[in-house]
């Protein structure tokens, strides 16, 4: 942590001020808020920004700040809408199955505090669920037009800088603002984390540039640039599930919303295919070359699934053992011996770093199959309601749909919670899709380069 660190914080501090106040939101509080966070939160959240408070069971940090702030909104605002008698909406499925979710975490949690967990590990545990609840109810009451407006701005804004940051890092300076992970991508260069301190986290928040590009701009060349330098971070990032996530934004955006070009994609791709193939074999020794150069052995023909693979068997060996409420914890023995025989790792075995690399398995492991089964259904509903949603309303939610399922690819192998940067970007996306709907927003003013019609002419 450095003085530029330090500057970044208090410059987006003031550029989120001037956002909110600038915009015509009736909710400024809240704008404020997430606007700082998308800015802020993977800076501030390091050791240097977090209040050490030994009254309570947690230290202060930005995440547990929103819970506070958003729990007293919801509660105060509860009570005059109460007071007031106002009506309320029907709440979307997927909702009321992460209520369900929730409630049986809790249990679990409480549950386990008797022989594994600390009540303070246990409260920690909750805050994190409770942290992406309060998220999405008070988005989901509170989002307005300006408001979705200021978002997708302050999200793009941030793309922009940790893309340039991150080619930088990658050029340059391999420590240039960098906080966090310092991983290998071949000989000799870093793997570009920009303003997050992981390059995994990176590489998801840069799809969600690329999506909000591929929609709200209606100048094809300053499209073309933002998409082509977020595209550079992604790739610089040298996450291959990142690529995968990008692949997968592509193909739903031309397949599902460019329907009739979808015979000149396949064609494109085949003739590739066939060009790269017939060219093989003049390559000779340069093939060769390529195929044994630093780049593709260290980074992209590595093996990584064999070690997943066999966390994956700690999960379905041991799990019938206690499948109804899980092993509650890293402080398990069932987790130390497992890990210890897997890894050789000590700090792995006792869950200082590492973990099972699944969020699904992990739920399961800790939380019991049940859990993992809400979890996962939780996830599955969301899917179903924003693609309903796109089909039968307006193609703007194709973009908390591609939020929904990056978070669902992604945890295949990774173990992003829903307290994490990607499980909070979720929950805004939740809370804004859902709150267009409900309150029938104008989704034509949030997607700019849409022609009043054109979302009709496009449904899947």
């Amino acid at each position: 942590m450095n003085g530029l660190h330090v500057a970044y914080v208090i410059i987006t501090f003031l550029l989120a001020v001037y956002l909110t106040l600038t915009s015509k939101t009736n909710h400024k509080f809240v704008t404020f808020i997430i606007v700082y966070w998308i800015f802020a939160a993977s800076v501030l959240n390091t050791e240097y920004f977090i209040i050490d408070t030994p009254a309570l069971p947690f230290d202060l940090q930005p995440n547990r700040l929103i819970l506070i702030f958003f729990f007293i909104y919801l509660f105060t605002t509860w009570a005059i809408e109460h007071k007031n008698k106002r009506t309320t909406t029907d709440k979307p499925k997927f909702e009321r199955i992460l209520y369900l979710y929730i409630f049986f975490s809790i249990i679990v949690y409480m549950i386990h505090t008797i022989d594994i967990l600390t009540l303070k590990d246990s409260i920690v545990n909750v805050t994190h669920i409770f942290t992406f609840l309060v998220i999405y109810l008070v988005l989901r009451s509170r989002a307005d037009q300006e408001m979705i407006k200021v978002f997708g701005k302050s999200l793009l804004i941030v793309c922009i800088v940790s893309s340039l940051i991150g080619i930088y890092q990658f050029s340059v300076d391999p420590l240039f603002f960098r906080f966090g992970s310092q991983r290998i991508a071949f000989a000799g260069f870093f793997r570009a984390n920009g303003i997050y301190s992981s390059d995994h986290i990176q590489g998801y928040f840069l799809t969600s540039g690329i999506v909000l590009a591929l929609f709200v701009f209606r100048r094809k060349l300053v499209k073309f640039a933002l998409i082509s330098l977020f595209l550079l971070g992604i790739i610089l990032c040298f996450h291959r599930m990142s690529y995968i996530i990008t692949i997968m934004l592509f193909s739903l955006y031309f397949i599902g919303l460019k329907r009739k070009r979808i015979w000149l994609i396949v064609t494109g791709n085949v003739a590739i295919a066939i060009l790269l193939f017939r060219l093989a074999p003049l390559l000779g020794p340069n093939l060769s070359e390529i195929e044994s150069s630093a780049v593709v052995q260290e980074r992209l023909l590595v093996d990584s699934m064999t070690d997943r693979g066999k966390f994956a068997r700690i999960v379905l060996d041991n799990i019938s053992q206690s499948w109804l409420i899980g092993f509650g914890g890293t402080k398990s023995e069932v987790y130390y011996h497992g890990m210890a025989r897997t890894v050789l790792d000590e700090e792995w075995a006792t869950g200082q770093r590492g973990g099972i690399h699944n969020l699904y398995l992990h739920v399961m492991f800790f939380e019991g199959i049940p859990a993992a089964i809400l979890f996962s259904l939780f996830l599955i509903s969301a899917v179903c309601f924003f693609w309903k949603s796109k089909k039968l309303k307006h193609m703007f939610y194709f973009i908390p749909l591609f939020e929904v399922m990056k978070y669902i690819v992604s945890n295949l192998t990774n173990t992003n919670f829903m307290s994490a940067n990607i499980g909070l970007l979720l929950a805004i996306y939740l809370g804004i899709g859902v709150a267009v709907c409900q309150k029938n927003i104008d989704a034509d003013e949030l997607i700019v380069n849409a022609t009043k019609n054109e979302y009709k002419k496009h449904r899947f």
